[in-house]
């Protein structure tokens, strides 16, 4: 069935490692990556966590929604993993709108030790330093709830994240756009 799951959340909280799992479980898949996009951009970069990244941020998300668009026309099931938070959730919605197919939005939200204890092996290859990672785990504990789901998947595998994401897709619980 082709639908759209989005799975955000802070860095380390298994976003790609979820949505390789999720693809593994349907016939036909697309993973689409955000931060592939951004490595995409090979100069004049913003760091997206910056307030002026505003216009560079809805232009991958842009980028993301019509390539989602054009394999969905081909029926195949689109996971979209990055750092997205509420305020370009409803960007992505209206993008994705005229595909016509159910959008979820699940959030996946490990305690701040648990994301430092898995970015660290990664940590040079982030270019993020550990305040800027505990500033962008607050912002997004500070959303709180909001449309879609929010998944405390700590101590789990991602192969047990993403049964957890598939039920809740298939329950509606992480429905924020398209037919249920």
């Amino acid at each position: 069935m082709s639908q759209v799951v989005i799975i955000s959340g802070p860095s380390g909280a298994g976003k790609s490692s979820v949505a390789e799992a999720l693809c593994e479980r349907y016939d036909r898949t697309v993973h689409l990556e955000t931060d592939a996009l951004f490595r995409s951009v090979r100069m004049g970069l913003i760091n997206p966590m910056r307030p002026e990244s505003d216009r560079q941020n809805r232009m991958i998300a842009r980028a993301a929604a019509r390539a989602a668009s054009g394999f969905i026309e081909d029926l195949f099931a689109v996971f979209i993993d990055g750092v997205i938070g509420p305020h370009l959730l409803p960007f992505y919605i209206e993008e994705l709108r005229p595909a016509a197919v159910p959008v979820h939005f699940v959030l996946l939200m490990p305690p701040l030790q648990e994301t430092l204890r898995r970015v660290a092996p990664r940590a040079s290859t982030l270019r993020m330093i550990e305040a800027d990672h505990r500033a962008l785990h607050d912002q997004f504990e500070r959303y709180g709830p909001f449309a879609g789901c929010t998944i405390d998947n700590a101590g789990l595998t991602a192969d047990q994240t993403a049964d957890l994401v598939m039920e809740a897709c298939g329950r509606g619980d992480c429905l924020v756009a398209g037919a249920g």
